[in-house]
């Protein structure tokens, strides 16, 4: 058969070439089907989020000068005794250990005395201006484009189910649980038995690096960060996704090196402050104050795979079930407590992967999420959904209380 020029359905008078075709079988390959599409609604769950959006004006004092209502959510100014108004706004804002109202901020940390619950910065007083939020009058219901209001929680485990539902039923597993439960399982990383756990086609970590500055937890020299077992824990060509600032962005790439991977993108997320404007004046950094980090992406290769050759996106059936080319690689979110990263990155990882099992690698409380499973050391107690993991964790740590979601 000529490969050169294939015959299109036309008719000979239209001749196109192969690469013409296979550029339009991949796009056909790679379009969302209506089934995918109703699952990954499915998986936003059953309520609709409530949105405040802010007022450009930023302040209430602002807004009345340009326009008479307003519903959206403004910032007014905390006026204290020492305040100075002609200083302008403070670089921290709700993040200012001088401020009395946000000292509890669990963003700061713990205090001076060690307790965690202290207030950080002592008595210390911000001249600066501060601000506190105004709500809207109005609660903004936002509804994505094609989203299924009324779709109904049958509807929504059969398109969740992956189609084992019954015999897993029978076995009393329950094949939906993992993606709406929240898992979690409080252990020390370096030491932990991951073969319990099984594999997963999504890892995220945000390791402690060793960066020599002083932090609130307890951090990971470089070579305990080597010897993490993370390629028992993926297939081929599952995603890992690592968070780094600073020296830890060139320790994250030879650390792809070393676990078998193969970086294939980066995720850029700028730090905003309260009132959504850039942070100028950061606690870390070296050189320059840092306003953003970066979630480097990378792919676990085969074996057999060469490592500087190109990544068969189009012809390999596990790669043809990664949506590639839905998100940008920059997220604008604001600053939230210690080591908490912002939502966005989750949404990201759940749309390039809307069926793998997911996990977390040092998280704590705030970071878990349904659908994931999440390894920390500051966790406290440990729950699962999964029974089979469940019985797993009980014969290889009996001492170890964990909870199963019935």
């Amino acid at each position: 058969m000529n490969t050169e020029f294939i015959e299109a359905e036309a008719g000979p008078s239209r001749k196109r070439t192969t690469p013409e075709l296979i550029h339009e079988l991949n796009g056909l390959l790679s379009r969302e089907t209506a089934k995918t599409k109703l699952r990954r609604l499915a998986t936003r769950g059953p309520d609709v989020p409530l949105f405040n959006p802010i007022c450009s004006s930023t302040t209430s004092a602002a807004c009345q000068k340009v326009r008479k209502d307003c519903t959206r959510t403004h910032f007014d100014p905390i006026i204290r005794p020492y305040t100075d108004p002609k200083l302008g706004y403070c670089s921290y804002l709700n993040l200012c250990y001088g401020e009395p109202l946000f000292r509890s901020n669990p963003s700061l940390g713990a205090g001076t005395s060690g307790d965690p619950s202290a207030p950080r910065g002592g008595t210390k007083e911000c001249r600066y201006l501060h601000f506190h939020v105004q709500p809207s009058r109005e609660r903004h219901v936002v509804v994505p484009e094609g989203f299924p209001v009324q779709m109904s929680e049958v509807v929504r485990r059969r398109l969740l189910s992956d189609g084992s539902e019954g015999e897993d039923r029978a076995k009393g597993k329950g094949s939906e649980r993992w993606r709406r439960e929240k898992q979690w399982v409080n252990c020390d990383l370096r030491t932990f038995d991951y073969s319990v756990l099984g594999q997963f086609q999504v890892i995220m970590a945000d390791p402690p690096w060793d960066i020599h500055m002083s932090l609130p937890y307890g951090t990971m020299t470089d070579d305990e960060l080597r010897r993490l077992p993370l390629p028992q824990l993926q297939p081929d060509w599952g995603v890992l996704a690592l968070w780094v600032t600073g020296r830890a962005m060139e320790l994250g790439r030879e650390l792809f090196s070393v676990w078998g991977y193969k970086r294939v993108d980066e995720v850029v997320w700028v730090k905003v402050n309260q009132v959504e404007r850039l942070i100028r004046t950061g606690r870390t950094g070296h050189w320059l104050n840092h306003t953003c980090e970066h979630l480097l992406v990378a792919v676990k290769l085969p074996e057999s795979h060469p490592r500087d050759a190109p990544i068969p996106w189009d012809t390999d059936p596990t790669l043809r079930e990664l949506r590639r080319g839905v998100d940008t690689d920059v997220i604008v979110a604001e600053v939230r407590e210690t080591s908490r990263k912002p939502e966005e990155a989750y949404s990201i990882l759940e749309r390039l992967a809307p069926n793998g099992r997911k996990l977390e690698l040092f998280g704590r409380k705030h970071n878990a999420r349904p659908g994931w499973v999440t390894l920390g050391n500051q966790l406290g107690d440990s729950q699962l959904a999964e029974r089979d993991v469940w019985e797993r964790m009980g014969e290889r740590y009996p001492e170890q209380d964990v909870r199963l979601v019935e």
